[in-house]
């Protein structure tokens, strides 16, 4: 079983950050939803 993939939006003064996690890892920060998703979808590939 492969660890669970989260995007977490975190609010700034400019807008949000979206970080993408596997399991406890953080993989990257994306600066929209769209981008954070796309990298979510190609992590277990």
């Amino acid at each position: 079983m492969s660890a669970p993939i989260r995007i977490v939006e975190v609010a700034e003064l400019y807008g949000s950050d979206f970080y993408v996690y596997h399991g406890a890892t953080l993989i990257r920060v994306c600066p929209s939803l769209g981008m954070a998703r796309e990298v979510a979808a190609g992590i277990d590939r």
